[in-house]
Formats: C-alpha cells, structure tokens, sequence
C-alpha cells in the first residue's frame, strides 16, 4: 500500500468515528431537551467542552498561539458556531433525530449552491440537478404544512444554512492558526452565548444524570471535532469527505434504539434523496478535479 492509500484510508476511519461521535454527542443533547432549557444545555456542555479544550491547548504548542483569538475571521467563525448551537438545540429538541441529521447534510449542497450565487463559480447542468434534487428531499423531510414548514424543520434549514457559510468562512482562517485555536474560540462563544440565553430563562436545577450526560456530549463533540480535523488536514478531502455522510446510520439507529423512530416513507425518500444527491454531487467534483489535472 503507497503512502497516500494509507494516509486516505487512516482519513476515512477518522471520518467515520467523528460521525459516530457526533451522533452520540446529539444524542445525549436531544435526551437533555426533554428537561432543561436550550441555555442551560449551551453552557453545561460548553463548561465541559471549554475545560477539555483548555486542558489539551495548554499541554500543547497551541498555547503559544492563543493571541489568534482576537483575529477577526475567528471572531466571525466563533459567532457564527455559536448561532448553529441555538438553531441545533431548537430544532433537535422538536424533530426526530434522523430528521435533523438529513436535513444538516444538505450543507454541502448548500455551499455548491451559495459558491455559485455569491462568487460566480461555474457549475454542470448534472450538479445543478443533484442540488435541486437534494432540496426536494429537504422538503420531504421537512414536510412543510398548509402555512409553511414547521419552526423546527425551519431551525434546521436555517442551521444547515449557516453550517454551509461557516464551512466557507473555515475556508479562510489562515493556515498558521492552529485548529485547536479556532475550535477553542467556537466553544466560548457558545458557552457564552448559552450562559446569555440562561439569564433570559427561567432556571431548571438539572439532574445528576443529565448534567453527566453533557459532559459526555462534551466530550463527544470535542472527539468528533479533533477527528474531523485529523481526516481533512493530510488526507484527499474529495476521498474522505463523502463518509460525512456515514452521521446519517448513525443518527437512524440512534433515532430507533432511544426512541423508537422510525422514518415515515416520504422521510425516507427525502433522506435518500439527500444523501444520493451529496454524494453524487462529490463524485462530479472529482470527477472535474481529475479532468482538470489530466489538462
């Protein structure tokens, strides 16, 4: 096996365990839903996450590099984490959770789509196919009602939506910032953002159970982050990105073993159709990157 074979398929395992951790993560927050108020569960699960992030940086070289907190398109990428928290909170504390995973998974669909309007990219008629088909199963997840879609299911556009900008931002951070930096930035936000939104409502003294079942939130969305950066930092990101997609099992058995969800045909059509349509929509890119280096 050559080098880069085994830097991908290391990439891909990190991929696919971010996923599971991530699904965990959600997990345990829609179980806190049930009993504590989106702020509280914002600001537990970011004490846990801020002491765990701080624990690593300080016994790494990226404490040195903390002075790129103050850098503005951290700052912008650190706010608007913090804005997907709320959404993700309110919008999984009233959907199922494969629901909510399917309808998140259209971000990348959502960045080809915004690329195209707000930077002029240049994109075939077969993904601009995959991108409507993709939002069509959006609506069938959704299901919108007679006066529209649902507060929830507009939560969780409105989250994927900001996911697909934050991505772009991401983009932009320079190299030299460490991903411990700009991960750390996000969770104060969100633990600051969650301690606001505490002093607005009415506070609920949480259970011993629950308060351990953030912890282990926090734990799973820092594991899930670390992974995420191991499979994109050295691996081919067009081979290991569609294993994103790997959240949605995940989610499903979640869904079945803790709630006894299960998709309703039309959901079940929509979260196909979502998920067929991002990966084909990877395939092309590939496709074109391959085309471009044969030129």
């Amino acid at each position: 096996m050559n080098d880069s074979g085994f830097v991908n398929r290391r990439g891909i395992r990190a991929m696919v365990a971010s996923q599971a951790a991530f699904a965990v993560s959600d997990t345990l927050i829609k179980l806190a839903t049930g009993s504590l108020p989106a702020g509280e569960i914002m600001a537990i699960r970011g004490c846990f996450a801020t002491l765990v992030l701080l624990t690593v940086i300080l016994a790494s070289s990226a404490r040195d590099q903390l002075r790129h907190l103050r850098q503005p398109i951290v700052l912008l990428r650190a706010l608007m984490e913090a804005a997907i928290s709320v959404l993700f909170v309110l919008s999984i504390s009233q959907l199922p959770i494969g629901n909510y995973t399917a309808i998140l998974l259209s971000a990348p669909l959502m960045i080809t789509a915004f690329a195209v309007l707000a930077m002029s990219a240049q994109i075939g008629w077969r993904r601009w196919l995959a991108i409507l088909i993709g939002f069509a199963g959006v609506v069938l997840v959704a299901k919108p009602e007679a006066g529209g879609f649902t507060a929830a299911a507009g939560f969780a556009m409105a989250c994927a939506a900001l996911v697909a900008v934050r991505d772009v931002v991401t983009r932009r951070v320079p190299a030299h910032v460490p991903s411990l930096v700009v991960t750390f930035a996000a969770t104060l936000a969100t633990t600051g953002t969650g301690m606001g939104l505490m002093s607005l409502q009415a506070f609920v003294a949480p259970h011993l159970a629950t308060i351990a079942g953030l912890a282990l939130a926090a734990l799973g969305v820092t594991l899930g982050n670390f992974c995420v950066i191991l499979a994109t930092r050295h691996a081919d990101v067009s081979v290991v990105a569609p294993f994103r997609y790997s959240n949605m099992p995940f989610a499903l058995a979640s869904g079945f073993l803790v709630w006894g969800d299960i998709p309703d045909l039309w959901a079940a059509l929509g979260i196909a159709l979502i998920v067929g349509s991002g990966l084909y929509a990877f395939y092309r890119e590939r496709v074109r990157a391959r085309a471009a280096s044969n030129v």
